[in-house]
């Protein structure tokens, strides 16, 4: 059985998150995604996700996250 993530011909990967924001994280965003390179750290993934939800919801604005898909090797389609 192969890896499908670890054989994929394409270096870059897609995580998907969603982060949820407001009073108690009631709120909850779309589906969001970054694109990476499959050997980025653990903390860069971090990292990346959490400049990815300033730019949605801005710097200002407190949310967590929870992923959805890690490291998938295409684009899910919309």
């Amino acid at each position: 059985m192969t890896d499908f993530v670890l054989d994929a011909p394409s270096a870059n990967r897609y995580t998907y998150f969603v982060a949820y924001y407001g009073k108690e994280f009631q709120k909850q965003t779309a589906v969001i995604h970054v694109m990476h390179d499959f050997n980025v750290s653990v903390h860069e993934l971090h990292v990346l996700i959490r400049d990815r939800i300033n730019q949605v919801l801005g710097d200002e604005t407190p949310a967590c996250y929870h992923i959805l898909a890690l490291a998938a090797p295409e684009a899910i389609p919309a």
